[in-house]
């Protein structure tokens, strides 16, 4: 490792702020300088100004070390962020951003505009799996972290999650079992992170229990003060009533041992040939005397608590012993310091992209003012040759007047070449015809996208059957179909549209508001379809989500410059919805728009995009009716197997939620959309 810019890990935390300042040295990376500066008051307490003691912590930071010509990089709580890991199907390389790009929206329960949100694939050599991070954070909560910095005019150029920071620390230091799981425990003042590194996988979750939680123990049994409490708690060891300390404690003690052991069941349970070989304490709660033994007689693993670090050396000017002190706080800083060298394994920035891109063209400001006077005296050159050469010259060349001539020829030559084309026959206007043939191929997929993605954001568990349709093993679809089992029947949010059709509409008329941003009305051509399916929801359930699609359709209709959502409504449920269907034939959506929109429609769907097909029962009535009796009256069946689960009695679509769904849709013309975002001709 050569020589490298010199970077700041600080991590904010609720009793102190810790920094790091870390430099590649050789092969090796150097701490150059620590700190550690304390808050008068814990952060989490009632009457902490946060804002103040944040700002005075910084401003004695910076009076005490030289931030500049340093990388800075900070932490925000794994608390106030959001982490999901989701195996991909197997897909091509270029395919994956936009697979994460819906499981994100799919997964982050906040609207996606509103959040800053990252990803990073992680694999196995001796495994084809490959496992997505999906890491989020709220934007105000970063731009509230970043505020701080911005108060003490200090820039930011990297904003990591404290438990990614921790699995950067583990990987590059060192601390990660050779074999098996390794999990880590940072005790801090009102939490505590959990991250389990396990070959190339991760796994993170933040337990609301903390060294506070202690000291309020304390509190309660013996009626003291906050600040008298945690000092007792800080000399429990020594003091004379140690035994009635602890004893006050012990609930405490519990209840984070059975969060661990939770999640070490919860991780087993989704890895089941994973096996933890250690834990890893880290954290100042992990002074506590007795916690390291209490955990490993109650969880069976092999403890170890951090006291020094294996990949770094110190510099000449660094305090040994004050810095070995610190050790169990330093990890995040650490970690965050190690991603800063790109040295670390998570390499995710939640930085603002536009604070990013304004840095970027700040720091090249210089490089272009010096390209500005570069350019400026290339031109001012061929201008100084001009009038020299004009001097010389005194007069028209023979050169000049040549050119002056072909100039001429050229300009009768275009004349001529307009007049040619004037007398074509027809010719333009025929292969003008034949590209008007492709004007509206995009209308259909991005009809059919429109109602998946609407359906999806609505019903959670529709990714799954997104899997089940891209799986390409049967062991795949098994593993996927166990996942489905999981989950009860009536809990299901899963909808499976059996069939389509439409109805062409040469005449809709669009009120303000109706596309277009509401800037356009009167007539429109367009399609009316009804849309038919089931849900394992009950009625009323199948109702409110329903018209909650309806809404998700009208938000995501402005990202199709092709269509707009003119109306929809919920025609019916059960009986009704089979009465209905008998009166259509089965099959795909109807023919083409006259007057340019080529026919033939969409071909039979057996399912949207995203859903697996839903094949049709006997007699040719999908959802479990037979065919119209000589009367016409339904004759329901008793039993009606899933599909997905044909051998299976349990899974008997008899209950489920049939409906019939009408959706208009009108056709934006091309001079509509010519030069729209996303428009494709």
């Amino acid at each position: 490792m050569a020589k490298q810019q010199s970077v700041w890990g600080i991590d904010i935390g609720q009793c102190a702020l810790k920094a790091l300042k870390l430099r590649g040295e050789g092969e090796g990376v150097q701490v150059e300088a620590f700190d550690v500066i304390e808050h008068p008051t814990i952060l989490s307490e009632a009457e902490a100004d946060v804002a103040s003691l944040v700002r005075k912590a910084l401003e004695q930071f910076l009076d005490r070390n030289d931030v500049t010509n340093s990388r800075v990089c900070i932490a925000v709580p794994g608390q106030s962020s959001f982490t999901r890991f989701v195996k991909l199907p197997p897909v091509e390389p270029k395919k994956v951003p936009d697979i994460v790009k819906f499981e994100a929206e799919q997964q982050i329960p906040f609207p996606i505009a509103d959040v800053i949100w990252r990803w990073q694939t992680f694999s196995n050599a001796d495994s084809p799996d490959v496992e997505v991070g999906i890491f989020a954070m709220k934007r105000s909560d970063i731009a509230e972290m970043l505020q701080h910095f911005t108060n003490v005019e200090m820039s930011v150029d990297l904003v990591q999650m404290a438990p990614l920071a921790l699995y950067n620390f583990m990987k590059f230091d060192g601390q990660v079992a050779e074999q098996g799981a390794t999990l880590l425990a940072d005790v801090g003042a009102d939490k505590t992170d959990l991250v389990v590194a396990d070959g190339a996988g991760i796994w993170t979750r933040t337990i609301q229990i903390g060294g506070n939680n202690f000291t309020e123990a304390l509190v309660k049994a013996f009626k003291l003060s906050f600040a008298k409490a945690e000092k007792l708690k800080r000399g429990a060891a020594t003091s004379k009533y140690a035994r009635q300390i602890f004893q006050a404690m012990r609930p405490v003690f519990s209840d984070l041992v059975q969060e661990v052991q939770r999640s070490i069941g919860y991780y087993t349970s989704l890895h089941r040939d994973s096996r933890f070989r250690q834990l890893i304490g880290l954290g100042n709660g992990f002074r506590l005397p007795g916690l390291q033994k209490f955990l490993e007689q109650n969880l069976n693993v092999p403890v170890t608590r951090i006291d020094s670090f294996r990949n770094l050396t110190l510099g000449a000017e660094v305090n040994a012993p004050v810095f070995n002190e610190n050790v169990l706080s330093s990890a995040v800083a650490y970690g965050l310091a190690v991603q800063g060298l790109d040295e670390g394994t998570i390499s995710t920035n939640l930085l603002p992209a536009e604070i990013s891109r304004a840095r970027t063209w700040k720091k090249k400001v210089p490089w272009f003012a010096a390209a500005g006077g570069v350019v400026l005296a290339s031109l001012a050159m061929p201008l100084f040759r001009d009038y020299s050469d004009k001097a010389t010259l005194g007069g028209p060349s023979d050169e000049l007047r040549a050119a002056r001539l072909v100039a001429t020829e050229f300009k009768r030559l275009e004349s001529d070449y307009r007049s040619v084309m004037g007398q074509s026959g027809g010719e333009l206007e025929r292969v003008e015809e034949a590209l008007a043939l492709y004007e509206y191929r995009d209308f259909w997929p991005s009809l059919q996208e429109l109602i998946s993605r609407g359906i999806g954001k609505r019903f959670n568990h529709q990714g799954l059957l997104t899997q089940y349709a891209a799986a390409t093993s049967e062991e795949q679809r098994k593993a996927i179909l166990e996942q489905i089992a999981a989950i009860a029947r009536s809990d299901r949010r899963m909808v499976f549209v059996e069939q389509m059709n439409s109805v062409y509409m040469p005449s809709l008329t669009l009120s303000a508001g109706a596309g277009d941003d509401g800037e356009r009305t009167g007539p429109a051509r367009g399609y009316e379809i009804e849309i038919t399916g089931r849900t394992t929801l009950s009625e009323t359930q199948a109702n409110t989500e329903l018209r909650a699609v309806f809404r998700e359709w009208e938000a995501l209709a402005a990202q199709y410059p092709m269509l707009s959502v003119v109306d929809y409504s919920i025609k019916g449920f059960g009986d009704t919805v089979a009465a209905g269907r008998s009166s259509r034939a089965a099959g795909g959506m109807g023919g083409g728009m006259p007057g340019g929109m080529p026919g033939g429609g969409m071909p039979g769907m057996p399912g949207m995009p995203g859903m697996p097909g839903m094949p049709g029962m006997p007699g040719g009535m999908p959802g479990g009716y037979a065919a119209p009796a000589a009367g016409g009256e339904q004759t329901p069946t008793a039993e009606i197997p899933d599909p997905l689960f044909p051998n299976n009695p349990d899974e008997d679509q008899a209950d489920d939620t049939r409906f019939v769904i009408r959706l208009v849709v009108a056709v934006a013309e091309e001079e509509d959309n010519e030069g729209a975002e996303g428009y494709v001709r």
